[in-house]
């Protein structure tokens, strides 16, 4: 079926996508959020920040019931029902790794905050920030292919350079680091974070997929 075809159907099939870019925003919040925990040396802010990401996280679940609810009832799709339901996953996968994060910094709450740690916080922020923009456009695949290709390269790229921050981050705790539990712990803060980003990059790989089925 071709691209600027696909979404010629009726208007109900459109329903969905305000749910996708819901679960992007929702995503966006809870890694500003992340970003001001990981700024902060106050240890209630830090928790009050983590209670205010898990709510992020509680809404996205409760928009990936209200999304699977949706698609039972749908008596048509814009695409194929199992690629609908990998987006959603992803994104809700995304999301909830933003939350891990926060409940790994609390719950090692180590000596310090790297500035590599904040620098791959930053770019888990910047994956959500593009993210939105994918989704505000997915309802017209046909006309905004090429943006939302261009916007999925994008993130290739964030998690491309982040596997750079995260390699050099190690090698560099293993030679700096003399605590050994402090070390542990570093390592793996940067290691959920770093998945994070990976977490970010399947959401665009499921949305770049389906752009190829619907060429």
């Amino acid at each position: 079926m071709a691209l600027n075809s696909i979404f010629t159907r009726e208007k109900r099939d459109k329903h969905f996508f305000p749910t996708y870019l819901q679960q992007a925003q929702t995503a966006q919040v809870a890694a500003k959020y992340l970003k001001e925990l990981v700024k902060s040396d106050d240890p209630e802010e830090r928790r009050l920040l983590s209670r205010m990401i898990k709510k992020q996280e509680t809404t996205g679940d409760e928009l990936l019931r209200e999304f699977y609810f949706e698609l039972n009832e749908a008596f048509v799709t814009p695409f194929d029902r199992e690629d609908m339901n990998a987006l959603a996953m992803d994104l809700d996968k995304f999301l909830d790794f933003i939350n891990h994060s926060a409940k790994t910094i609390l719950m090692y709450n180590p000596k310090r905050i790297d500035k590599q740690i904040k620098e791959i916080i930053d770019n888990i922020h910047e994956d959500a920030s593009t993210m939105i923009e994918i989704f505000g456009l997915l309802d017209d695949l046909g006309k905004n292919h090429q943006q939302i290709s261009d916007l999925c390269q994008k993130v290739t790229l964030i998690e491309h350079a982040v596997d750079d921050i995260y390699g050099d981050y190690i090698s560099y705790l293993f030679a700096n680091e003399k605590d050994e539990i402090e070390l542990l712990k570093y390592k793996e803060i940067a290691q959920v974070i770093e998945d994070t980003t990976d977490r970010a990059k399947e959401v665009t790989t499921t949305v770049k997929s389906l752009i190829i089925k619907e060429s």
